[in-house]
């Protein structure tokens, strides 16, 4: 017997289409040997493509609004303490909707790696097809690496060499749990799976990753790491493929982009994950769940973000992202409608808009390529509704006049989707003197904690707990 590698019994045949089966809980008696359940190639696509299924249970709303919470854009939560903990920066060992979260980021790492360790056991895969397959498993990997060390550890450039922890890094299978590695080596893995993605993935790949999708990935590794240049040209890459354009909706009622009914794609739309037709299908759940403008929601904007909004960000009365919001100034709080139009939706992890955006302030960041920048900011406000020319960047603007305008359409366009405080974390990490929600950006409880199912591990350094408030 070549490894001790195990699937559930079930896998096969619930990940032959892109089903909504979470698989969160292991239950032994289900277990089966990969050398009895994986025989054939098309057992193999099979169990890849489970991997992108419980990728997309992951992303169904949960991460982006914990991310959200760690921001400056929401309210406290109404009632869900564990969701006050994420607010109020007070995670500990028993979280217990955080700690799901942290496992649910390496059950797709899991698949990914028992994927590998088969490729050997089966006959008649083509050497075209294990290089593809294995290409799609490191960018799965590289995603969920990615999110889960802007999450559980300080954010590049905390320490000048970035040897603060960061997450376990499992890149094979073993029985014994991995330790935290550094961040420095978190971002070197995940930079070595997505240059081996950009390398072997096809141009084209129906819904599932493509060349493109491991570039823009790629690069926005490089804007956290403040590689600006090389940033540029991994964006540029994506944005100049002809394959991507701006969604220009034809009524106000049509301006939820990037939010589309199920059946349809969106034309910016770089890497997703899909609903289907059916409720045990639904990737965006949790979006409809926590954002739901009711008499009481959950979340909602603060009313600092509206006033930013109106007075501080440009576009004045025609800017149709106003449309996301319901102000409530007597309730303080601020409604976020954009994710209820549909029951269900496509989600966008990587689109477009994010990295035109991205190029843009790279090219502020460097000085260089400002007549372009300042073309990318002005596609996004037209394209949101501003014609005003009072609105829109003209020839002269400087570089810090891009940085600027770059900044506030990012903030306006990733609303609700968690990317955010990343940015702020990164402008902390390059000197500026930010805080958030009167703390700073670099304080302990901004990592959230691990689960206490860590403790497994000898030595496991948990994060510092609280030290914000």
């Amino acid at each position: 017997m070549k490894n001790s590698t195990f699937l559930f019994t079930a896998l096969l045949a619930a990940s032959l289409a892109l089903a909504g089966c979470r698989w969160l809980e292991v239950n032994p008696d289900q277990y089966i040997l990969a050398e009895d359940a994986l025989e054939t190639p098309e057992d193999l696509q099979a169990l890849l493509v489970s991997c992108y299924d419980v990728l997309a249970n992951l992303y169904d709303g949960d991460v982006q609004l914990m991310n959200e919470l760690r921001g400056d854009n929401t309210n406290e939560p109404l009632a869900n303490n564990d969701l006050k903990a994420i607010y109020n920066r007070e995670t500990i060992r028993w979280t217990s909707y955080v700690g799901g979260i942290n496992r649910d980021f390496f059950y797709p790492v899991l698949r990914v790696n028992s994927l590998f360790d088969s490729f050997d056991l089966i006959e008649g895969l083509s050497e075209e097809d294990q290089k593809r397959m294995e290409a799609e498993g490191k960018f799965i990997r590289a995603f969920c690496f990615w999110g889960a060390v802007k999450m559980f550890a300080q954010p590049y450039g905390y320490t000048a060499d970035n040897s603060h922890p960061g997450i376990p890094l499992p890149t094979y299978l073993r029985d014994a749990p991995f330790p935290r590695a550094t961040v420095a080596e978190a971002y070197d893995q995940i930079e070595a799976d997505l240059n081996d993605a950009v390398a072997n993935l096809p141009e084209e790949n129906g819904i599932y990753a493509t060349k493109d999708a491991a570039r823009a990935l790629l690069a926005q590794v490089h804007f956290l790491k403040m590689e600006f240049s090389e940033a540029a040209v991994l964006a540029s890459e994506v944005i100049q493929s002809g394959q991507y354009s701006l969604e220009q909706p034809e009524t106000d009622s049509a301006f939820v982009r990037l939010r589309l009914p199920i059946g349809t794609t969106s034309s910016e739309s770089v890497f997703a994950v899909y609903s289907t037709l059916t409720t045990n299908d639904n990737r965006t759940d949790q979006f409809v769940q926590w954002w739901q403008p009711t008499a009481n929601p959950e979340v909602t904007l603060t009313t600092e973000y509206w006033d930013w909004f109106q007075q501080i960000a440009t576009g004045g009365s025609e800017d149709k992202r106003a449309l996301w919001l319901d102000y409530l100034p007597t309730e303080g709080k601020t409604l976020l409608t954009r994710f209820t139009d549909h029951s269900f939706f496509n989600v966008p992890l990587i689109h477009l808009t994010q990295l035109m955006l991205i190029r843009a302030e790279c090219y502020g960041e460097t000085e260089t390529n400002l007549d372009q920048a300042i073309a990318d900011i002005n596609a996004v406000r037209q394209r949101a509704g501003i014609t005003s020319g009072v609105y829109l960047l003209d020839s002269s603007a400087s570089a810090s006049d891009v940085v600027t305008a770059a900044r506030n359409e990012y903030r306006k366009e990733t609303l609700g989707m968690g990317l955010w405080v990343e940015q702020l974390q990164r402008r902390g990490a390059m000197g500026e003197d930010i805080t958030i929600r009167n703390a700073p950006w670099d304080c302990p409880g901004m990592a959230l904690q691990f689960s206490a199912s860590e403790g497994n591990v000898a030595g496991f350094e948990f994060n510092e707990v609280g030290g914000c408030n």
